[in-house]
């Protein structure tokens, strides 16, 4: 059994007083100021100083303040021996969950009531601070992801309120950023502001800000823009799955519009419509706008007093009760009805305005042009009517497709003025070229009489299309009236002749494709590589005819145009093939450049791009030349014909325990033989721990046969008995001997880790000099001692407790050990609390993962000396 009297060396007893008074002094030595992480493995190591006479001392490390959790331990104590000038006490900080701003405490350095004549020096006090953690400052995010739907407002502002919430903690005050985007307009347009950032004050947990609707007169579909947090400043972190809002404004400003700007009428008219649209941008467009609410405007009928303005009540009459258009949900068309009166006079073309009143719209709806129609009168009152063409297919060149039309009726004979009686006029169709052939092999009938009975206004003239096999160019015919057959008393006048075409036929200009009975490839030959292409031209061969085509080289992958890259092809990507009159078959040889890299699995995509007539006569939209097939033709790069492409199968880094790790190669394109140079060697923080002696070999080569795709790396690493941390090689490809084969981009490294091995941070255990059991009285202290076997490479905590009393009879019952890389021995001081308390002698034992338990025995002031 040991004894107090024994264990001067590790028991701390009261000093026996000398004869003379010893002058000490005690306080910290280094650092005392310390910024740390809040981490499980954060450990702030306090040195302890004596300076004056050898004396045995007892120091005490304790936090000022109370205990709020955040280190392990609260006290701790040391054991200055007099040979001894300073040790180091440990200060281990607890990893909590909790949200926490930077924190400063206190440790405060005191002397065991024993004091033995040494006082208190400075510093005596150490701060340490913790920085901020878990997320103290917050995590940012939307209230809610759910999508917002608006309306647009008319006449007035309209905001929408976006909340902010802040999670776990609110310290500090926070900036988020944020911008709105993906509308099919710019943001701008409907939102203000479209970018913009929110204070989040200290405290504050959630934060409204608003986004201003506004009002653009514009037709629009739903539009579903995205709020999206871009960015945090102030500490806080935005929290991924909350960080964008979709904002949905519903479709609005249904437009309104005249469906025509001007209407010609006759005077016998009658009755006339004019009709205005609702959600209709143009003609038989698609809607656009709202429809689910009814929306009205009001309209006006403005005529002036001139010759040429038709008076309200004497030439028409407006029909409606009330001047106002409304549309009730769903409806999208209505019309304004106008009686044109019909008299005896004779008169010019007179006309009057309608007009849709901007200022008088009703309900989510916008005027758009044509908001107004003018109405014309034509002239009138010549009874039995002035006969001419119709102006529409004066206006606009008529040309007629053969193989599509059996029956043309788009010419008609118009009858103005007055439509008295029946009337009659002779009309004849000929050849406006040199042929002489017959009309009617093309078309019949080529002359005829065409009648309008009493009231009729308007006649089509039929014109049957003879359809033949016979590839023929496009010809011109002129229709004309004869104004000497006229019969009825009309009369005929301007336009009385016109012109229209027969559009070449049966593919007269020929129908291209892909040559489907010839081998669209890639060629390799001595002189060279280059794609073999044959285009092929059916039906006519009239004409000479430009093929315009792209050829594009695409890398491995999707066959995607917009990846192509250049400096493939030996010349630009478009090209031209010309067919001649007569050629109905063509073949094109693309070069490809001798220096160019072709990858397996590579693609020449060729896309036929436009087939044109150089010349064309008479110059009206042809129907030939055209395609007849794909227009697109994919190639693709075989291993024979690509380069050889080598590289590893994969980059990730290789995790192994001795003693062979295995790396597989690959390569695409096997044509020709191969050998492959590489190099091993050692990186980071460990490198110079690697000798070559650790090694193999440094460095080799790997040969590809041809035809052969796969090869291997193998790396050895010599086994030994010392421990060792994580060491890391790099390995690399560096060259290829022959210049058509290339190192595959990405994939021409990888790195090695050899696993941490023989026990590289050691393993503890209690001294043999420290398991005890000890005795001390209340007021003393003993030391124990701590120590590492095996390896010493790596830094290591080791936590320990005293059981079962703990921090209620010990300071520095509890805490943690930080063994440095290199430290072999630590040193643990307990002191046992005097509280003047009678009590019976206890035990307690000191714990420590992975190893043996040192008593300590506390005699209280009256119990026998037993333990």
């Amino acid at each position: 059994m040991h004894t107090v009297l024994t264990l001067a060396g590790l028991i701390l007893a009261l000093s026996i007083p000398s004869a003379r008074p010893e002058s000490a002094e005690l306080r910290f030595l280094g650092q005392t100021d310390f910024v740390v992480n809040e981490s499980s493995r954060t450990v702030v190591r306090l040195v302890v100083e004596r300076i004056g006479d050898p004396v045995n001392v007892t120091a005490l490390v304790l936090l000022e303040g109370d205990d709020t959790g955040d280190f392990e331990a609260t006290t701790a104590a040391a054991f200055l021996l007099s040979s001894e000038a300073s040790k180091t006490v440990f200060i281990a900080v607890r990893d909590d969950e909790l949200p926490e701003a930077d924190e400063t405490f206190v440790f405060n350095l005191r002397l065991q009531s024993s004091s033995n004549g040494v006082r208190l020096g400075t510093p005596n006090r150490a701060t340490i601070t913790i920085l901020s953690n878990d997320n103290a400052f917050g995590i940012i995010s939307f209230n809610s992801t759910e999508q917002i739907i608006v309306d647009e407002p008319r006449g007035r502002n309209q905001y929408v309120p976006l909340s902010l919430v802040r999670e776990k903690g609110t310290y500090g005050t926070v900036t988020v950023n944020f911008e709105i985007s993906e509308g099919p307009n710019p943001a701008l347009e409907d939102l203000s502001p479209d970018r913009g950032n929110i204070t989040i004050p200290p405290g504050r947990a959630l934060v409204v800000f608003s986004i201003l609707i506004q009002d653009d007169q514009i037709p629009e579909d739903d539009e579903v823009f995205t709020v999206r947090l871009t960015g945090v400043a102030g500490g806080a972190v935005l929290n991924p799955n909350g960080s964008s809002v979709e904002l949905k404004i519903r479709r609005n400003d249904s437009p309104l519009r005249f469906s025509q700007s001007q209407v010609a009428v006759a005077e016998t008219a009658g009755v006339i419509s004019l009709t205005i649209t609702r959600g209709l941008l143009a003609d038989h467009g698609r809607l656009v706008g709202s429809d689910d609410t009814e929306v009205s405007v009001d309209y006006v009928v403005v005529s002036g007093d001139g010759a040429g303005s038709a008076t309200p009540a004497v030439d028409f009459v407006d029909l409606q009760a009330v001047r106002t258009v409304t549309f009730p949900p769903w409806v999208y068309e209505a019309r304004l009805l106008f009686n044109v009166s019909d008299d005896e006079v004779p008169e010019i073309a007179e006309s009057f305005h309608v007009v849709l009143l901007e200022e008088t719209v009703r309900g989510d709806a916008v005027l758009i042009p044509p908001n107004a129609v003018l109405v014309t009168i034509e002239p009138n009152d010549k009874p039995h009517g002035v006969l001419s063409i119709s102006g529409s297919p004066l206006t606009q060149l008529i040309s007629i497709n053969e193989d599509m039309t059996d029956r043309f009726d788009g010419i008609s004979i118009v009858r103005n003025g007055g439509n008295y009686g029946d009337i009659s006029v002779n009309w004849t169709i000929s050849r406006n070229s040199s042929d002489r052939s017959p009309v009617s092999d093309d078309l019949s009938p080529e002359a005829g009489t065409l009648w309008l009975t009493a009231g009729q206004m308007i006649a089509v003239l039929p014109l049957n299309i003879t359809a033949d096999e016979l590839p023929e160019e496009a010809e011109a015919f002129v229709l004309r009236l004869l104004p000497d057959t006229v019969q009825g008393g009309a009369e005929v006048d301007e336009p009385m002749e016109m012109m229209f075409y027969l559009q070449d036929s049966d593919d007269v200009y020929g129908l291209f494709r892909f040559h489907p009975g010839e081998i669209q490839n890639i060629q390799s030959q001595p002189d060279g590589r280059f794609l073999s292409l044959s285009f092929l031209r059916e039906g006519g061969t009239l004409g000479e005819v430009a093929l315009a085509l792209t050829a594009l080289y695409i890398p491995t992958g999707p066959v995607d145009p917009g990846l192509a890259r250049d400096g493939v092809l030996n010349g630009s990507r478009s090209t031209t093939v010309l067919f001649s009159q007569g050629q109905d078959l063509t073949r094109l040889t693309l070069p490809i450049r001798n220096d160019a890299f072709l990858q397996n699995g590579a693609h020449f995509l060729i896309q036929l791009d436009s087939v044109d007539l150089v010349s064309i006569s008479p110059p009206i939209p042809s129907v030939s030349p055209r395609f007849g097939g794909a227009l697109n033709l994919t190639l693709t790069v075989t291993p024979d014909i690509a380069n050889g492409e080598i590289g590893f199968t994969s980059n990730t880094t290789i995790f192994f325990l001795l003693p062979q790790v295995t790396l597989s190669l690959r390569r695409d394109g096997t044509d020709g033989k191969a050998v492959v140079f590489w190099s091993l060697r050692p990186i980071g923080d460990n490198q110079a721990d690697i000798t070559p002696d650790d090694l193999e070999t440094l460095s080799g080569s790997v040969v590809f046969l041809t035809g052969q795709s796969d090869a291997v790396i193998n790396v050895t690493v010599m086994a030994d008995d010392i421990p060792e941390v994580n060491e890391t090689l790099f390995l690399t490809l560096d060259r290829v001997n022959v210049e058509n084969q290339i190192l595959k981009p990405g994939f021409t490294s990888r790195e090695i880790v050899i696993v941490e091995n023989d026990d590289p941070g050691g393993v503890f255990e209690f001294s043999p000099f420290s398991r005890g059991p000890w005795y001390i009285n209340e007021g003393e202290a003993v030391e124990l001692r701590v120590i590492r076997a095996q390896g010493q490479l790596l830094k290591q905590l080791v936590r320990y407790v005293l059981m079962p009393s703990g921090n209620a009879e010990f300071y520095g019952a509890t805490g943690i050990l930080e063994f440095k890389p290199g430290e072999r021995e630590v040193l643990v001081a307990l002191v046992a609390r005097p509280d003047g308390v009678p009590e019976v002698h206890g035990l307690s034992r000191g714990e420590e993962q992975g190893s043996l338990w040192g008593g300590v025995c506390v005699l209280g002031p009256r119990a026998p000396h037993v333990c």
